[in-house]
């Protein structure tokens, strides 16, 4: 697949300082970048020329951006700018310092339960915000960042857009890496979700984060860690519901309720 390369220290777009690569994946590629005009590091994500050329799929992806650029909350990365340069798309963001919830995941293979309840907490405060303008529809490890303060800041909005106008997301149509944060309904009509879709995802993470494996179907969370409550199972449960009617239905309810479960476990 074609990718995109600036050499370090090039120019681009008149504006930014090209500062070297940071990440790529199977949308294009992330480059750490100085913006003239402001003074100020950004992330550079340029999109695979595929996507460029498809018209309509941009149209709709920098409407999305529009809407995502409303967002102003202090646990999502802020979209600073998006156009199309020559026949090359790209979009700005705020650059973060800090490890992605993968990242931190590898590295210590399990997490203790304080710190998965702070970060899932801190998680749904940012969906809560979302959710009044749009939908995620992609959260997953890999797209939560752990700032060194330990607050958490949520990347790609709206890039799941960018993805249905090229095809269904399905089970076959995705990273099968990712099909596991994918909420059941989510997988048979990715056009038709509502925000609960992001908080399947919330779940798969809960258990994940806590064992350092996925969840498995019959298997409960306290066969692993027999140090939590039976609740947690029941908390599990309700979070990954295959019925979105019987999931928790807001971010806020998610938050609520993990943040009681772990207050029950210091009595």
């Amino acid at each position: 697949m074609e990718q995109t390369n600036f050499a370090r220290g090039e120019l681009f777009g008149d504006r930014y300082i090209i500062q070297g690569k940071i990440g790529r994946g199977g949308m294009g590629s992330v480059f750490l970048a100085l913006d003239k005009k402001t003074g100020r590091q950004v992330a550079l994500k340029t999109l695979h020329k595929r996507y460029a050329d498809n018209r309509s799929a941009i149209a709709r992806f920098i409407r999305e951006i529009a809407t995502v650029r409303r967002l102003n909350h202090p646990g999502i990365v802020k979209i600073l700018d998006a156009q199309k340069l020559d026949d090359m798309f790209f979009y700005t963001m705020e650059y973060v310092e800090g490890k992605s919830l993968r990242s931190l995941l590898q590295l210590r293979q399990k997490l203790e339960f304080p710190s998965v309840v702070r970060i899932l907490c801190l998680v749904a405060d940012a969906l809560s915000h979302a959710h009044t303008i749009t939908i995620h529809r992609d959260l997953s490890p890999e797209n939560i960042m752990v700032v060194r303060d330990g607050t958490i800041r949520l990347l790609d909005f709206g890039l799941a857009k960018l993805e249905d106008g090229f095809k269904d997301l399905t089970v076959t149509g995705v990273d099968l890496g990712k099909v596991q944060y994918m909420a059941p309904e989510q997988q048979v009509n990715a056009g038709k979700v509502d925000c609960r879709a992001d908080l399947y995802p919330l779940g798969v993470m809960f258990f994940e984060l806590l064992t350092g494996r996925a969840p498995q179907e019959g298997r409960k969370l306290t066969e692993l860690r027999p140090d939590l409550p039976p609740e947690a199972d029941v908390f599990l449960e309700k979070a990954m519901a295959r019925d979105p009617d019987q999931r928790f239905q807001s971010a806020v309810a998610f938050r609520d309720a993990l943040f009681a479960l772990y207050r029950d476990t210091l009595q």
